[in-house]
């Protein structure tokens, strides 16, 4: 993928409450992955994506800039910090329990773990229930507690059979990968 393609949505930046998130948010790809979910959001039209690790935000508003699809965000507790825009929906809870996410063509996944478990089974129960879609990995360079969260995530990235791409160079420092799930 051309780098030069990748560009930043400056509409985006009035739903952002602080300076430090606008400057994490509009920083370069390849430093950070928005500008790249904001791209792959207009790769699709009229469907609901799936962000899974809401914490503030900031990568379901990257998905929302395509207006014409929903973004459905998860996570176990309430970290959001921004404006919602009319297309997103934060939801609390568990999201194996919602049956629409397999339904998806794109899932975002961006969940630390101490060990690598949550990406693993994650994986498994993706192929297990034949899902036929893109997934967006965070972190995946982050292997064996690598700084600064402690997470080692990529240690199911290596371990993947799906088709897979490192992105990384135009996603975020921390590694960016794009599986994708054919299904049977």
């Amino acid at each position: 993928m051309n780098k030069d393609i990748i560009k930043h949505d400056e509409t985006l930046k009035r739903y952002i409450k602080h300076d430090d998130d606008v400057n994490q948010f509009y920083a370069p790809p390849g430093k950070e992955h928005y500008a790249l979910l904001s791209y792959i959001s207009h790769q699709y039209n009229n469907t609901i994506l799936y962000d899974l690790g809401t914490f503030k935000g900031l990568s379901a508003l990257a998905l929302s800039s395509n207006p014409s699809n929903k973004v459905v965000s998860y996570d176990l507790d309430w970290f959001v910090d921004i404006h919602k825009p009319n297309n997103v929906e934060f939801r609390v809870g568990d999201f194996y329990s919602d049956p629409e996410m397999l339904k998806s063509a794109l899932i975002v996944f961006d969940i630390d773990c101490e060990d690598g478990s949550v990406g693993k089974k994650f994986m498994e129960y993706l192929q297990k229930n034949n899902y036929k879609g893109v997934v967006i990995c965070d972190d995946i360079n982050f292997v064996n507690n690598s700084p600064p969260y402690g997470s080692s995530k990529g240690n199911y990235w290596h371990e993947l059979d799906q088709e897979k791409y490192d992105y990384s160079e135009i996603g975020h420092w921390s590694g960016t990968g794009v599986v994708v799930f054919k299904g049977i």
